[in-house]
């Protein structure tokens, strides 16, 4: 059963993704609206770190209020290059109290495109939650690529690498179920979503006029960054969210 738990210090909820670097996504808690802000270009990491805290407290509000980070690397990264990434990444998060005990509280992307590749690993854009009186079920849903959580090494990439058209079909619904699925997880509402974000270097388009129409969410307009997801041997990623308030820095 998925496990919720409620993240005062940041005044969201968020989806347990037990021992991961980041949850399975979050949802405002009552009383609180998820805004978005997206850096008119990606920063260095750490840079973005400082740029966020800044802004946060111009808000008035605490660091723990960052509720999802949206991440970019100079390419995929294997299993081991990955783990020693998010040690790093984790460092400032950590001290910056966003967890509950050992489980990271904010929801995360993280690709490597594949035109304009930063340098470093970078912040494209962040979410955070803001008093909102006349907020209405805000959520954001991680980045989920095509993993079969818990297969052994070799196999967790759903389908292989088939990215024939209906071989990258599959993945997309195999994605799409695990994102709904977790949408539902937290209590909220599908049909609220008002972006979608889809990560891939393949074309999708025959995907979108099918299966993204059959679930509802191909006219709200789909994001398409032609990367990588960021580890090796995926194709295919997508998160989705209901924000109402967004802005660039």
């Amino acid at each position: 059963m998925a496990e919720i738990i409620d993240f005062k210090a940041g005044d969201f909820s968020f989806l347990v993704a037990p021992g991961g670097p980041f949850s399975g996504g979050v949802r405002a808690n009552k009383g609180f609206a998820l805004h978005r802000a997206r850096f008119d270009k990606p920063v260095p990491m750490m840079d973005g770190f400082k740029r966020i805290k800044q802004h946060l407290e111009k808000l008035g509000r605490p660091v723990t209020a960052l509720a999802a980070c949206e991440l970019r690397s100079p390419k995929p990264m294997t299993v081991q290059e990955f783990q020693a990434f998010n040690r790093d990444y984790l460092t400032t998060l950590h001290a910056w109290g966003c967890r509950d005990g050992e489980i990271n509280a904010p929801a995360r992307s993280n690709i490597a495109p594949i035109t304009e590749a930063p340098a470093d690993s970078s912040f494209f854009a962040f979410t955070y939650t803001v008093p909102d009186a006349n907020a209405a079920g805000d959520f954001l849903i991680s980045g989920l690529p095509e993993i079969k959580v818990g297969a052994a090494a070799g196999e967790r990439t759903f389908g292989g690498r088939d990215v024939s058209l209906k071989g990258l079909a599959a993945k997309a619904r195999f994605v799409m179920e695990g994102l709904r699925t977790r949408v539902d997880a937290l209590g909220c509402d599908w049909n609220g979503i008002t972006a979608s974000q889809v990560y891939t270097v393949h074309d999708f388009r025959p995907v979108l006029e099918d299966l993204f129409a059959e679930l509802r969410i191909s006219q709200i307009g789909v994001a398409w960054y032609p990367a990588w997801p960021p580890v090796n041997d995926m194709d295919f990623e997508v998160d989705v969210r209901r924000v109402r308030t967004e802005i660039v820095i």
